[in-house]
């Protein structure tokens, strides 16, 4: 009577995990993904999946909201290598469903799937700053998570960066981040968002002949005296009038037509009041404009 109890005790312990493995056709012991960032418009991923199988096992599926261009895959068990043949169909608006088929898994065998195709779209700009986006969600266990991110040369991060990375690696040719998590539950969800500047062209040095020409053109105008001096002058205000910017060729014209409100010609111009307000400014030092007070703006007149 004694053993029998034991024994229907030990069946109702190992029944729940023996069921909890039943419930999905794999065992996820890895899932890791790395992106090289060639450009902002041509970003590489690859995607490694480390499976042990607990069915006959020939197919795996994984779905992605961003294009896939170029996909090719491997099968990796033990020793041998096997390409996998890959399919990719647009399903459910936009999302697209990556088919890979490959020679029969048996339950209990472990292998490892590796994906590498081209996308886009992961990586938006906004005022002149790049920012990559990535979402994962898993419909399983999964019991390591990791994700690389590599930055090419010349490219700066900056805020924000969520989640904060496990790993932060620079040298000269590139910028590596990296993010680990253990043990991931069913369900869970994770967003990865790194900003970054575009690509840092440190500024040529001038040649040395400019150093010459600018001391040699420095003897000529000491040397020429009060002629020289006024000539200097003359062709440097010849050389603002025919420099205008456009917009203050614009405002120029608007202002031949009569004096305008300050704020009309942010409207008029189609920019920002701050801006109208730099260029006014710089057209006021060069003795271009006048402004009055009027109110809570200016009424901007033409010098005449």
């Amino acid at each position: 009577m004694g053993l029998g109890l034991i024994f229907l005790l030990l069946l109702f312990v190992l029944a729940p995990s023996h069921a909890a493995a039943q419930d999905y056709d794999y065992e996820i012991n890895a899932y890791a993904v790395y992106f090289d960032v060639i450009a902002p418009e041509n970003v590489e991923e690859t995607i490694e999946i480390d499976i042990t199988s607990y069915t006959n096992l020939s197919q795996y599926v994984i779905y992605t909201d961003y294009p896939v261009e170029d996909p090719r895959a491997v099968l990796e068990m033990g020793s041998s290598t096997e390409p996998i043949n890959v399919t990719v169909r647009e399903v459910l608006g936009g999302t697209n469903a990556i088919y890979m088929n490959f020679p029969l898994l048996r339950p209990g065998e472990s292998a490892k799937i590796r994906l590498t195709f081209t996308t886009r779209g992961m990586i938006t700009e906004s005022d002149g700053k790049q920012q990559f986006t990535y979402y994962v969600k898993f419909s399983q266990p999964v019991g390591l998570f990791h994700v690389q991110l590599v930055v090419p040369k010349g490219y700066a991060v900056l805020s924000p960066i969520i989640p904060s990375p496990d790993k932060v690696e620079s040298s000269t040719s590139r910028l590596l981040l990296e993010w680990t998590r253990q043990n991931v539950r069913a369900g869970e969800e994770f967003y990865f968002i790194v900003g970054f500047s575009g690509e840092i062209i440190p500024p040529k040095q001038p040649s040395s002949l400019i150093y010459v020409g600018l001391f040699l053109a420095g003897l000529i105008v000491g040397g020429g005296g009060v002629y020289g001096y006024v000539l200097y002058r003359e062709r440097k205000r010849s050389e603002e009038k025919a420099h205008l910017r456009t917009d203050e060729e614009k405002i120029l014209a608007i202002l031949r037509e009569g004096s305008v409100l300050q704020s009309e010609l942010a409207e008029k111009l189609g920019v920002s009041k701050a801006k109208v307000s730099i260029i006014l400014r710089e057209m006021e030092e060069k003795g271009l404009i006048t402004r009055t007070r009027e109110g809570r703006t200016y009424r901007v007149f033409l010098r005449e």
